[in-house]
């Protein structure tokens, strides 16, 4: 939790900025806001890479408040320096592999409270068209943003080379300055960049980029792309046409068949007023006050068969009229232009020509490279058809619907039908993204599942839990794909399936006889210590409740103003072990309770009972526990 003061020195520079003048103190906020660095320790200590070693092999083990004054204290002399980031490669989707980076611990500290300070700062002068590492927004956002692009018939989609390894460091260090005012604050963030690289143990300069799997990374890469959102904005302006009207002019051919079909309607109408006045003589129901006619027998027969012609021919028109787009596509004064960012992914969508679609392109692209010095794929960059080709995005297949059918909505608690447009935007799951996923328990096309070896050697509920984590986790990420249970579906089956078969070769038995066991009324459950663990399926998966940035405006310093149970803990200066309550205090910190799940040492049954993976010790304690000496604090009670 950042103290009220620190809060309002943040407060200070966004509002400074929002005024439009240069923010100014940066540095001196990093020296004298000593709850600044537990704030850092606290954001990146949960984070997976936090217990990875970097050149120097030290990791969020050891944290203590004197640490984070000796990095002031290096700080204010002038004798801190980054060390080069440890390189390993990692694979990426399409087989090749990623370079990251990973910093010393020391050198995420500092990143972390940079990265702060950097947020302050731009958080609030961000495009609300950018997504990616921003408080409150995700892929989904961003995928709901799209989602509202109803019209659009053109998809501008980009591919940037190698954009965080070709991050030009002088034009980054521009953007800096043009907000910073604070020679201090900026030479910091300069030796950041220049830090180098170790690579099969031998050190690299960096010239350009910024390193894969810096804390600080992805705030100065969206820094150094938002002058691109603010060129998009500046088209956006300039391309939009008719504003104020919500939809394109009338379709001639579409409002020429809306009113014959009125006419059929208003014709009906009589044929029936003209039965039911025949009916009433029939029955010998006497006429209202006004002028009545009668008709005869033949007559109302008549009127009959011309009823039934007419209400065929308006079944007729109203297929017709719903393949017919009810707007003209072709209004040359109804032009729109939208945008998404996601980091270095960004999609342009347009209501207007191809032609003005590939002016648009042009324009990026050589925007991108005077400006930026930053090329794009040509094999991934194009303009496509959003109804015909449609295009992918941040692994979403993304089109306009070619439903033409009515559908039925419920409005103020009645079924109301509604013509379908077909120009909505809809979001799919990408059928190779669930072939890719399912190799791992079998195929789909055949339907066969397979077991997974290696995890017969874990408890029922072990498997159980694994399975539901990947299947859980790759039906979140598609939970608001208009197709998301239809094309699961399958796969479903297909992960319960495996997971049967894992368990029937654990048991050395059949997979019927499993589902025997484990399923009651179709839900496949195991019990263990009282506790019912179910396979996760799709009727229970809920979409997410996502942020609008049209109606919310994000509090930044929102998740700054709650204490949380570490920072508590440390604050309270007591060993969580011995119960020291003076003296120096470090975090000893473990990479995940699985690592420890089967410890017999007194420290790690607490460990476990508390679900934390840190405790709280004093130096003397924490020396003991990394050389193994460490007594049972049991004991020690029990003479106490």
């Amino acid at each position: 939790m950042l103290s009220s003061r620190t809060i309002t020195k943040l407060s200070g520079l966004r509002q400074c900025v929002l005024n439009g003048h240069k923010a100014k103190d940066l540095f001196k906020i990093m020296l004298s806001c000593n709850d600044l660095w537990i704030q850092a320790y606290v954001n990146i200590q949960g984070n997976k890479g936090s217990m990875t070693k970097g050149v120097d092999n030290s990791t969020a083990d050891g944290f203590s408040d004197e640490l984070a004054n000796a990095i002031i204290m290096k700080l204010k002399d002038g004798r801190f320096r980054f060390s080069p980031v440890r390189r390993v490669f990692i694979p990426k989707a399409n087989g090749k592999m990623r370079p990251l980076g990973i910093p010393r611990f020391e050198d995420k500290l500092v990143q972390e409270a940079v990265r702060i300070l950097l947020e302050a700062i731009y958080e609030s002068i961000f495009s609300p068209h950018s997504h990616g590492f921003r408080p409150e927004r995700s892929c989904h956002t961003a995928l709901k943003e799209i989602s509202k692009w109803t019209g659009t018939a053109w998809f501008v989609e980009f591919d940037i080379k190698g954009y965080f390894d070709n991050i030009d460091h002088e034009i980054l260090v521009g953007m800096l300055e043009e907000k910073i005012d604070d020679r201090r604050f900026i030479k910091l963030v300069k030796m950041l960049l220049k830090a180098g690289y170790c690579e099969d143990w031998k050190y690299h300069k960096t010239y350009s980029g910024t390193p894969q799997g810096g804390v600080i990374s992805p705030i100065l890469a969206n820094i150094y792309l938002n002058s691109l959102d603010h060129f998009l904005q500046k088209w956006k302006e300039g391309f939009e046409k008719g504003l104020d009207k919500r939809q394109k002019r009338a379709n001639p051919e579409h409002k020429k068949i809306n009113t014959r079909m009125n006419h059929i309607h208003r014709s009906i109408k009589a044929r029936d007023k003209n039965i039911e006045e025949g009916r009433r003589k029939v029955q010998g129901v006497k006429p209202p006050k006004v002028k009545y006619h009668y008709f005869t027998e033949e007559e109302i027969a008549r009127f009959k068969s011309e009823r039934e012609e007419l209400i065929s021919r308006k079944r007729e028109l109203s297929v017709l009229i719903r393949q017919i787009p009810a707007t003209d596509d072709k209004d040359e004064n109804f032009k729109r232009f939208r945008f998404v960012r996601y980091a270095d992914d960004f999609l342009v969508g347009i209501i207007g020509t191809k032609k003005e679609a590939e002016e648009i392109l042009e324009g990026v692209k050589n925007f991108l490279k005077d400006k930026l010095k930053l090329e794009v794929s040509e094999d991934k960059t194009s303009v496509r058809n959003a109804r015909e080709e449609g295009t992918k995005f941040l692994s979403y297949d993304i089109r306009k619907s070619n439903n033409i059918l009515s559908r039925t909505r419920k409005v103020n608690g009645k079924n109301i039908k509604q013509r379908n447009t077909g120009a909505n935007i809809v979001l799919e799951v990408p059928k190779d993204k669930v072939s890719k996923f399912a190799v791992k328990y079998g195929t789909l096309e055949p339907m066969q599942s397979k077991h997974i070896a290696p995890r017969i050697l874990h408890t029922d509920v072990e498997i159980l839990l694994a399975y539901n984590q990947e299947f859980r986790g790759f039906a979140n990420y598609y939970a608001i794909a208009h197709n998301m249970k239809t094309r699961l579906n399958k796969l479903q089956w297909l992960v319960e399936s495996s997971l049967l078969r894992t368990l029937a070769n654990k048991y050395k038995s059949t997979v019927t006889k499993m589902a025997t066991k484990y399923k009651r009324n179709g839900e496949l459950i195991i019990i263990s210590n009282s506790r019912e663990y179910k396979f996760f399926r799709l009727k229970t998966l809920k979409k997410p409740s996502l942020y609008d940035p049209d109606t919310i405006i994000v509090d930044t310093f929102m998740n700054y103003n709650k204490r949380t149970t570490l920072e508590q803990r440390i604050a309270a200066n007591e060993c969580e072990y011995c119960g020291k309550q003076d003296g120096y205090f470090e975090v000893h910190h473990i990479r995940k309770l699985k690592d420890i799940s089967k410890g017999k040492a007194n420290w790690q049954k607490q460990m476990i009972a508390m679900k934390r993976k840190t405790l709280v010790l004093c130096v003397e304690c924490h020396d003991k526990l990394h050389a193994g000496r460490l007594p049972d604090n049991r004991y020690q009670n029990a003479e106490a």
